[in-house]
Formats: structure tokens, sequence, C-alpha cells
């Protein structure tokens, strides 16, 4: 029998060298383009591996012509990760993708069929520290929005599949985020969004300051420009963003990542004019600027992190051999994936606090039937045996 496994699993590190990599690939058109443009950047994937001495080992079965089983297990002394598409196009029933992805050699992280799958990540609201900083500007907004425009970023970089969900504020008091519930920086009601949403992970954070560095400043004149442009400028009206990220395991809820971030830019608008957060006119501002690519750089960091994590979805229900899972085709599950069954219970620390473990059952489950939001799958033993139930968990390496 394994070891018992810690919920709480370490990140892997990242290498001192990584080299950017331009390939394509191709999947036939299914009825779902989504699905098919998942299959196409996998492809590609490999095709790039291919080009840095990675090996694949695919197999496949056919039944009356069909495709029932397609499993494709790649390896690379690597990871790769910031995908980006670069031209798609689709001709006589072939969609291909043109992409570009960075490799970063030596990491942990293989680009295997288990890391392969789109981590599910719920993205709850961003709470503000001090409310009465967002009147300058009516970015009052951001709480919500925030959100938003951060599961569209995580979404373009295909390895985390987000769901905006800015309506829920996780923490009850800012000062005590990100551990609200107890001393031991684990957030019950985090597990209860991911289970809601079926998501593994769940982001959330604070947004500590959007004062202004320098309130005494000029408001911007029409003038200013050419004031500029002959050595006369006066003082730039700067303004800070600080923002608090952080992530819990949608299973466990204890806290699995978290950092600050920092920048400020110049705010180009009076004390009067409202553009709101994420608004055409927001992002124009070099405030807005810098506010954008400061969340790049917050996505990068998820998408890095994140991305080389085991996958793991929830069971919830159990019945003969069969088994339904709490995940689906929009994270890249496929029929013929093979996942392993681990049992879930909780042991008490020396502050009594209850902590989630893993304990592995050695039961295979293969996947049978995919839907968008479940899944189901086959198992090679008798459930009842193992005495496996709903919230026991399967884990792909």
């Amino acid at each position: 029998m394994r070891a018992i496994i810690l919920l709480v699993l370490l990140f892997t590190s990242l290498s001192s060298w990584s080299v950017e990599l331009t390939s394509v690939g191709a999947a036939a058109m299914g009825k779902d383009l989504e699905e098919t443009r998942d299959k196409a950047i996998r492809d590609a994937i490999r095709q790039a591996s291919l080009q840095l001495g990675g090996s694949i080992h695919s197999s496949q079965m056919l039944v009356d012509g069909l495709v029932t089983r397609d499993q494709m297990s790649l390896k690379s002394n690597g990871q790769f990760r910031h995908v980006r598409i670069l031209k798609e196009k689709i001709s006589q029933g072939i969609l291909e993708v043109k992409i570009r992805v960075e490799f970063i050699q030596g990491g942990q992280c293989e680009v295997n069929q288990g890391n392969g799958y789109r981590k599910a990540v719920a993205v709850a609201g961003f709470a503000l520290q001090s409310p009465k900083q967002a009147s300058l500007g009516g970015l009052n907004n951001i709480e919500q929005r925030l959100s938003g425009v951060m599961a569209n970023t995580i979404n373009g970089h295909h390895r985390l599949h987000a769901m905006d969900s800015g309506h829920v504020l996780l923490f009850s008091s800012v000062d005590r985020a990100p551990s609200s519930q107890n001393n031991v920086q684990r957030l019950s009601n985090s597990v209860e969004l991911a289970k809601e949403l079926g998501a593994q992970f769940v982001v959330s954070g604070v947004i500590r300051d959007l004062a202004m560095i320098n309130p005494n400043a000029a408001e911007p004149r029409a003038w200013d420009t050419p004031l500029d442009f002959l050595g006369l400028s006066r003082q730039k009206r700067q303004r800070n963003f600080v923002l608090d990220v952080y992530v819990h395991d949608g299973i466990s809820g204890s806290l699995m990542f978290q950092n600050t971030y920092a920048t400020s830019g110049i705010w180009h608008y009076g004390d009067h004019q409202k553009t709101g957060f994420a608004t055409p006119q927001f992002w124009k501002s070099d405030f807005g600027g810098q506010v954008k690519s400061l969340l790049s750089k917050v996505v990068g960091d998820l998408n890095s992190n994140l991305g080389c994590q085991p996958y793991m979805a929830k069971i919830i229900d159990a019945r003969g051999n069969y088994i339904r899972l709490d995940t689906g085709g929009s994270v890249g599950m496929r029929p013929g994936d093979e996942l392993t069954v681990f049992r879930t219970s909780t042991f008490f620390d020396l502050d009594q606090q209850g902590l989630m473990q893993l304990h592995d059952t050695k039961v295979k489950a293969t996947i049978t039937q995919v839907q968008p939001r479940f899944a189901i799958a086959k198992l090679d033993k008798t459930p009842s045996r193992y005495a496996i139930q709903r919230e026991d968990v399967v884990v792909a390496w």
C-alpha cells in the first residue's frame, strides 16, 4: 500500500532557462468546436515536444470504424506553458491551429495525459480593503469585474479552465484574509463554491490599495502634452494598485498559494471623471495599462503553478462498477482516459483541526462517457469492496 498522500501538494520548481517554439497541430472537426480546438492544441504540443527530442507513446481502439479509446503519453525533459494561438483555420473538415509555446527545461511537470487536463478554477470576487479609494474614477465595480477579467485571461492560456464567480466574496473580514475561517488557513466556503461549480481550485483575493500616490498633484489639462514636449511638464498624478491573490484547494479548503502584486501608473483623469473599471476608457490610461500587465503576471504565475498539479475530481455517485465524476469535457476529459481512485478521510492535528488525507485504493477508473459537466467511469474492481463512495476523488498524475 502506498503511503498516505496529503492533499496539500508542493508546487514544482521551474528550471533556469526557457525557449519559445512555434508549432502546428490539427484535428478533425467534431460537433463541439471547443473540443476540436483542444485536440488540435494538444497535437501542436506533441509536435513541439518532438522538436525538443521528446517521446510519444499512443494507442487507439476502433469499433465499427469509430475511435472509442485514444490514449497519448508524451514525455520531455521539462514543461510547456504560456500556450498562445497565433492562427487557426478550417479546411475540408480539419481544424488547424498554429501556436507559440514556452518550454521550460528541467521542470518536474511532464506534459503527460494527467497534466494535459485543464484544471477547473473558480475565480471569486476581490474585496476592497478601502472602498472609498474606488470612488475616484468610479471604480466601485472592481470587486466583481476584476474576477471576470482574470477569468478571461486565464482561459486564454489553455492549461486552466476558469469560471467567473465575481458575485461571491469569500472573506467576511479582509483583515483576516486569506484564512478567515480558522487558524490553519483553510477556507470552508471555498469548498462550497468549488463543489457548486465543479472546480479543483478557488482563486480569490483582496485589493489592498487604489490610493493616489500624490493626491495634491494638479488635475490633467488639455495643454499638458505640448508642455511635456517643451520640457515644462508638471508632476504626474500617480495611482497605486496593490493586490493580494490566494488559491485554495477546492476539496480540502487548504491555502495552496498566495502572493502580493503591486504596480502604479499615471491616472490621466480628473477627480470628477468616472471611467469605471475594465472599460475601454480605463484601459486607455497608463494606470489601466499597468494593471493589465500586472494581471497577466498574476495569471502567468497561476498557470505555471496550478497547471503542474495532479488533476483531481470528486466522485458524486457510485453504482455497481460505475462512478459519476464532477468533471467533464470542458477540462479535456476523453473516453478511454484512466484515473486512480483515492479514498478521502479526515485526521486531526494537535490543535484538533481537521485535515484531509488521500489513500490510494489501487482501483483504476476508465472514462466511458463524457458530458460537459460530468463524466462516467468504469472501475476495474468492485467499489463496495473498497468502500468507494461520494466525496472520494479520482487523480491523474
